[in-house]
Order: C-alpha cells, then sequence, then structure tokens
C-alpha cells in the first residue's frame, strides 16, 4: 500500500473550481506543496475556492487549447482530472455529439500533455453514466464496453468510456499509476446554476423554495437514484489517492437508494414548504434504478467512513445554496 503519497507534492486539480473540484482542494491545501487549480471557469465558480486564497495558484485556460493543456500540467507531480462538461438531463437530449466533441479535446489534450509530463499518479474522473441501462439495478465495476452506456447521457457516457480506455492506455505505455473513479449522482452547495439545463436537486429545491405549486418532476417520480454529497466524493479520490489504488475502475456511491418522489418530499420537509407534486411522464427520467454496488469501495477504503453528509444535512445546506444564488435575481431572469 502506497501512503502519503500527496505529501508534500505539487498536486494539479482540472476542474478545480467546481462542484467537486473546490471540496478536493479544500482536501489538498493541507498536505500538498503546492495546489493548482486549473479551470476555465465555465461551469467552477472562483467563491467555491474564496477559503483556499492565498494557498493555491490558479491556472486560467481552457483545456481545448493543447498548448494551455500542456502548459498547465507541466510541473505537476500528481494530477487529479475533473473537468469536463455535463448537465442535467435536459441539457443531454439533443447535445450528445457537441457533448462528445468536447470532452474529447479535453481527454485528448490531457492525455498529450501527461504522455510528455509524465507525473507521478493520476486520478481521473469518469461516470456512473457508463454503465448500461439494461444492467442490474445495483452496479459493480464491470467493463464497459459491451452495448450502449446509459441512454439518457448517451453522449456524455460513451465521451467517459473514451477517457477511461485512454488513461488505461497511458498507463500501459508510461508506467503513470492510473486511478478511475466513477462517482454516481453527486451534489452539493457549490452547485452552479444553469437554468433548464440544471441537475435534479438544484432543479428541485429552486422549484420549491421558489413557491411554485404544484411542482412538476419529470417523469414518473419512482425513478431511484444514489446521491452523494460533493464533499464526501473528494474526501474519497483523495483517499484512494493516497492509497494508491490502480486496480481498475471504482464506484463512489451506495446501495441506498431515494425516489425521486421521496427526495421532493424530503426538501419540502427540510424547506417547511408544502406544495403538492405533480409528474409528467412525457419527460425523460433517466435509468430508472441507479445504485452503485460499493462493496469494492468498502473494500478499499477499510474504516474511512464513505458518507459524512447525509441526504438530509446535504438538503438542509441547497437551502443555503439557493439564498446565496438568487437572493439578488429577479424571477424572471434566474431561469
Amino acid at each position: 500500500m502506497l501512503t502519503c503519497l500527496l505529501n508534500k507534492q505539487t498536486i494539479a486539480v482540472t476542474g478545480g473550481a467546481g462542484l467537486i473540484g473546490s471540496y478536493l482542494v479544500d482536501e489538498l491545501v493541507g498536505v500538498a506543496a503546492k495546489v493548482i487549480v486549473i479551470d476555465d471557469f465555465s461551469k467552477g465558480l472562483r467563491s467555491n475556492l474564496v477559503q483556499c486564497a492565498g494557498r493555491i495558484e490558479i491556472r486560467e485556460g481552457n483545456l481545448e487549447d493543447p498548448l494551455f493543456a500542456t502548459d498547465s500540467l507541466s510541473d505537476a507531480d500528481i494530477v487529479f482530472h475533473l473537468a469536463s462538461r455535463a448537465y442535467g438531463i435536459g441539457y443531454a437530449q439533443g447535445h450528445h455529439l457537441e457533448t462528445v466533441a468536447h470532452n474529447e479535446r479535453i481527454t485528448n489534450n490531457l492525455v498529450a500533455a501527461l504522455a510528455v509530463h509524465r507525473p507521478k499518479h493520476l486520478v481521473v474522473t469518469s461516470s456512473s453514466c457508463v454503465y448500461r441501462d439494461d444492467g442490474p439495478d445495483t452496479v459493480a465495476e464491470v467493463q464497459v464496453f459491451e452495448g450502449e452506456p446509459e441512454m439518457a447521457n448517451w453522449g456524455y457516457g460513451w465521451a467517459k468510456r473514451f477517457l477511461e480506455q485512454k488513461c488505461v492506455i497511458l498507463s500501459r505505455e508510461t508506467g503513470i499509476p492510473v486511478t478511475i473513479v466513477r462517482p454516481f449522482n453527486i451534489y452539493g452547495e457549490r452547485y452552479r446554476w444553469v437554468g433548464a439545463y440544471s441537475q435534479a436537486i438544484p432543479m428541485l429545491v429552486k422549484r420549491i423554495l421558489d413557491g411554485e405549486d404544484p411542482v412538476v418532476v419529470w417523469g414518473s417520480g419512482r425513478q431511484r437514484r444514489t446521491y452523494i454529497h460533493a464533499h464526501d466524493c473528494a474526501r474519497i479520490m483523495k483517499r484512494l489517492a493516497e492509497i494508491g489504488h490502480t486496480d481498475g475502475p471504482i464506484n463512489i456511491g451506495l446501495e441506498e437508494t431515494v425516489s425521486i418522489r421521496e427526495l421532493a418530499k424530503l426538501i419540502c420537509k427540510v424547506s417547511g414548504r408544502n406544495p403538492s407534486i405533480g409528474f409528467d411522464i412525457t419527460k425523460p427520467e433517466g435509468r430508472f434504478i441507479k445504485s452503485a454496488d460499493a462493496s469494492l469501495l468498502r473494500a478499499v477504503l477499510g474504516d474511512f467512513p464513505i458518507v459524512t453528509v447525509d441526504l438530509e444535512e446535504g438538503l438542509q445546506r441547497m437551502l443555503g445554496w439557493y439564498r446565496t444564488t438568487f437572493s439578488n435575481i429577479s424571477p424572471s431572469n434566474n431561469g
């Protein structure tokens, strides 16, 4: 087991101002000699990094530019790659090719830069979208080039499959150790609102706190998801790097699920609102059950806790996100 892999290293985090990335930066500043945030701020927020001011270096730019990608990673001992384009299910419809193309440009530039610089370790953020819709309800870390990825996020799923495979090939040809993680449904209060393209939890929080009645949910409401807070996802990613896990992809998620109907009711409970809940079955709802087999994660982490922020606490935090995000925005301008 490799321990203290991150201690006093120069660590680069692509997408470091984003939802997961910013929590990861928080975790790393205490152990790294230097933390480099690589972000174009198209989704990441500078406000997510204020608590680390003076302790990080920000390299602003677009990883779709090969020269920037090469230069920005030049002195990194460890690289955590989180930069990608992913929105809610509303965006995916009609944007599959655009999503693949964008992420492929980043992936190709990243791989080329890493082949030149050869860091000591690479942590790659994939997605649960790589899994097939017709697989088991609770998904273990299976190979993913049989059948299609999750159809509701088809383009994004393919982009992440390509990312995983290219990084495996990079590792074999260069010897760079690679950790591949597949997070399931990450949420948190550092989310950047993207209007109708936003993800389920921020979308529901906004509709409920905006006073909509009824609140209309996409799909039947019976579809089930496992959720994990971005803070916990970041903690786990850091720990997997410290352990040096390179034995194939690993899920970050849990077996326990909540239905979207139950989720909406829980948001109502924590917010003190009581609207009626309606369902639009003409809208896509994605895979019916997304549940992560966490057996491998538990075996690798040992007594390291997976969850420190439970769903109810996380939703309480999302109420603060709503107030911060929309307090100075009129309803006509916030969609």
